[in-house]
């Protein structure tokens, strides 16, 4: 079985940056280091340069999402793939993670 490739970056203007597979074999190493990169004053992710994303990476998107409740604004998802859109459209959560 192949090793899901993902990375993540935060930007200055407190934007996080997903990359490759948001998959469930990606999805567990994200989360355990999520102290790295996930913090105050988030406003939005990119997914624009992943590639895959499964169920497991769209749930992973609203724990990201509901981890940062309670900040300033609520969370964008921003550059979100067909795929994205039609794996949180049948999963009935696509109004939770504000896709654009």
């Amino acid at each position: 079985m192949s090793t899901a490739q993902a990375s993540v970056s935060r930007t200055e203007d407190s934007v996080i940056a997903f990359k490759g597979s948001l998959t469930r074999n990606s999805v567990p190493t994200l989360w355990k280091t999520r102290g790295q990169w996930l913090g105050d004053e988030l406003v939005s992710v990119d997914v624009s340069q992943v590639e895959v994303i499964d169920t497991a990476g769209v749930a992973f998107l609203l724990e990201v999402m509901k981890a940062t409740q309670g900040t300033n604004a609520p969370l964008k998802c921003i550059g979100a793939s067909e795929q994205l859109k039609q794996i949180a459209s049948v999963s009935g959560v696509e109004s939770l993670l504000s896709l654009s």
